[in-house]
């Protein structure tokens, strides 16, 4: 490789570092996968490796390299060239570790090291085994939901119910009442449970899929305007998450079917303290006007929540409502100031823009979590920046 090529590709890179090693490596990464796949890549991104690694030698993937490269060197003094034992010495090694998101990743290479070292070993083909068969698994459940979809698009909606009742009894999870079940779509939910969660049991992660199938079965139950068996899956969804803001929004959809706007408006407040992104705040304030109009007959108030439905996403159901209730009730469709809707919502003693409380704690854990977990501090500091805007965040993202 041409070092002056190297030289003037990382002179070129360097431009865009902001002395932050996790920053900076990315910066390098995202060059090497923009590259087509050849013969001439392949060197060039080695040599780019080495590169970072000598630039970068604190970064946390080189740190995670390097343990798992003496680990391997320390290992290998112990294997005797039987492959059965040297796997043992590996999984022995592994057990060992205490359990960390750093440790998490030298584990899971290890386990590559020894499936590339000894693929004759008993252990190495159950695993391989195991795998193909969990893949074999997965495929046919992908292959059974794209169905489900299917159907749902053709406007068959018993078939698609029944479909989705029979995925949910087979994936039902054993029954320990010593263990807390729950899923999270985003980390940011864990940390809300966490810092919510009086329950002493201990806590295990499991996959989303129960809670996704018992989101879709509650649509198309409520739809169908089967409302008991919906809240019946919207109550399995809470069981797995308890912070879902999506289940409580769609209880609040499902009492605006019945056009119980009393009841909406209740399961509304209800799902407020739990709105994380800009897009469900926006499906809230649109759901707020049609709430407000009902109930409070306040249609100044419901035309400026469409206003800050628009706002948080552009979306056409805010401007139809917006629309309608302006023709319906005369009120002027201009959008009042961010003064004006302010007092419009404090006189009403309602919400006005994202929860303060969940602006705070994402931006507080995402510091807490820096250090040890940069990617996923990452990820609270981005929801804090979706919700609030405010530009001092985007360094923490970048």
């Amino acid at each position: 490789m041409d070092d002056v090529k190297i030289d003037r590709i990382t002179a070129d890179l360097e431009k865009k570092y902001n002395g932050d090693a996790e920053h900076d490596v990315q910066i390098v990464q995202e060059y090497c996968r923009s590259l087509p796949p050849c013969e001439e890549s392949a060197k060039l991104i080695a040599a780019l490796s080495k590169y970072a690694s000598e630039k970068f030698p604190d970064a946390e993937v080189f740190k995670v390299s390097k343990i798992i490269d003496k680990a391997i060197e320390s290992l290998e003094k112990e294997f005797n060239g039987d492959a059965d034992h040297d796997v043992k010495v590996i999984q022995d090694y592994c057990h060992s570790l205490p359990k960390t998101e750093e440790n998490f990743k030298v584990v899971m290479a290890l386990g590559q090291y020894a499936a590339v070292k000894f693929p004759e070993a008993a252990e190495v083909k159950k695993s391989k085994a195991e795998f193909e068969k969990m893949n074999e698994e997965a495929g046919k459940l992908k292959k059974r939901i794209e169905d489900i979809q299917e159907t749902i698009k053709s406007g068959d909606s018993d078939k698609a119910i029944e479909g989705l009742r029979a995925l949910i009894d087979e994936a039902k999870l054993p029954e320990d009442s010593d263990k807390r079940f729950v899923s999270f779509s985003h980390p940011f939910e864990e940390v809300m449970f966490r810092a919510s969660n009086k329950d002493t049991r201990e806590v295990v992660r499991v996959s989303n899929l129960m809670e996704m199938l018992n989101l879709q079965l509650a649509g198309l139950l409520a739809e169908s305007g089967k409302y008991e068996e919906a809240e019946e899956a919207i109550e399995r969804v809470l069981f797995f998450n308890p912070v879902s803001a999506h289940a409580r929004i769609e209880r609040a959809r499902f009492a605006m079917l019945r056009k119980d706007y009393d009841d909406a408006f209740e399961r509304l407040q209800e799902a407020y303290p739990y709105i994380y992104t800009r897009q469900l705040l926006a499906i809230f304030y649109c759901m707020l006007a049609v709430v407000v109009e009902n109930v409070d007959k306040n249609y100044k108030l419901a035309a400026a929540y469409a206003h800050i439905s628009m706002v948080c996403s552009d979306n056409p159901l805010a401007h139809e409502t917006l629309d309608r209730i302006c023709k319906a009730h005369n009120v002027d469709s201009e959008c009042p100031s961010a003064e004006e809707i302010r007092k419009l919502a404090g006189d009403a003693d309602l919400p006005y823009g994202p929860n303060p409380d969940v602006c705070e704690l994402a931006i507080s854990a995402a510091r807490q979590m820096k250090s040890s977990y940069p990617e996923i501090a990452k990820q609270l500091f981005a929801v804090a920046y979706d919700l609030t805007g405010q530009e001092a965040l985007l360094k923490e993202i970048r």
